[in-house]
């Protein structure tokens, strides 16, 4: 019954939102847009929703008033499928995908599938690796295979469990995943605190809410994946492609999860929404990502800027479902999607 009611509220929202006159000005004045965070807050999921509410109704003709909302579940797969069937598909709901949902469809039944989602942009693809607090003294990967480690996450689907699972997948490692954190933050804390010893994250989320632990060595990556980093705390550290056989089955099985951090803190509206709204949206987010004072804004919480458009999300998206071929499937279901007994 609540599940219906939601239903009828939200056809009811779109039905009215979409009475508004045709211009794209009129079209937006006066209404809000919300920015959902597939995840808690106190981590830099948090701040690129955040940053995207602030800067980008000043590129939507009529300017509409912006919110977010945080919900998080799943590792980002309750936004996904709250997305998909109830949001409403006016343009009125603006997502941001938690890397690691994208590949889910491919080896478990889910509520969503991202390859029918309405992409607008992604302010970053970041490089991410996992990282130990300096008291455990873990100062190598290869330590990892004989030695078993504690790493905090959030759901099964997110991208901070998804990659430590296939490091122990494909080099032998004993990591151990610690569920249910409700975002980056509570991650921090639980590795600061001492409840687990390290976690997944992308260099950039460190900077961004923790600036003091890589400078003073509070934390250290042991290997890293996603696109390459610049950064001074990347430089001399393993890639898990790197140690990979090419043309191996584990090779293969990291190209096509690996195709979660190409596409970054990807931004969308639902499948269903009208051509027209859809255009506005992405011409007026692409806009903005190259927008000096949303470049600068993104400096100033020190988290990073590496854009890719919509265009080159739908192609790697596309090309990653093309790799993944039954045979990889298969050995990522078996050797990275299946839970093991504790």
């Amino acid at each position: 019954m609540i599940r219906t009611l939601k239903l009828a509220a939200s056809a009811a929202a779109a039905l009215a939102f979409m009475a508004a006159p045709t211009s794209a000005k009129d079209y937006f004045a006066g209404k809000q847009i919300t920015v959902q965070v597939p995840s808690g807050s106190g981590g830099t999921y948090h701040i690129y929703c955040q940053l995207i509410q602030r800067n980008i109704a000043r590129f939507i003709p009529g300017k509409p008033k912006t919110v977010i909302q945080n919900m998080p579940g799943g590792g980002g797969a309750k936004s996904a499928a709250y997305m998909m069937n109830v949001a409403p598909k006016d343009g009125s709901v603006i997502a941001m995908a938690a890397p690691g949902v994208i590949t889910t469809p491919m080896v478990r039944k889910v509520r969503f599938d991202a390859r029918q989602f309405n992409w607008l942009g992604a302010p970053a693809a970041r490089a991410a690796g996992v990282f130990f607090w300096h008291t455990h003294k873990v100062k190598d990967w290869k330590e990892l295979k004989s030695r078993e480690t504690t790493i905090a996450t959030s759901g099964f689907a997110s991208s901070g469990s998804i990659f430590p699972r296939l490091v122990n997948a494909t080099l032998g490692t004993k990591m151990k995943l610690i569920y249910g954190y409700k975002g980056g933050g509570r991650m921090n804390v639980s590795v600061e605190k001492g409840e687990t010893m390290g976690r997944n994250n992308f260099l950039s989320g460190f900077t961004g809410v923790r600036p003091s632990w890589l400078p003073k060595g509070l934390v250290k990556p042991v290997i890293m994946y996603g696109p390459k980093s610049p950064s001074q705390y990347a430089k001399g550290v393993p890639r898990l492609d790197d140690l990979l056989k090419p043309g191996s089955m584990e090779a293969k099985m990291y190209e096509v999860l690996g195709m979660n951090l190409k596409v970054g803190q990807a931004f969308y509206v639902p499948p269903g929404a009208p051509k027209k709204v859809v255009k506005i949206l992405r011409k007026a987010f692409t806009t903005m990502m190259f927008d000096k004072t949303f470049i600068a804004n993104i400096k100033k919480r020190r988290v990073e800027h590496s854009p890719v458009t919509a265009k080159q999300i739908n192609k790697l998206i596309k090309d990653g479902f093309d790799a993944a071929t039954p045979d990889v499937i298969k050995a990522i279901k078996s050797r990275v999607f299946t839970k093991k007994k504790s």
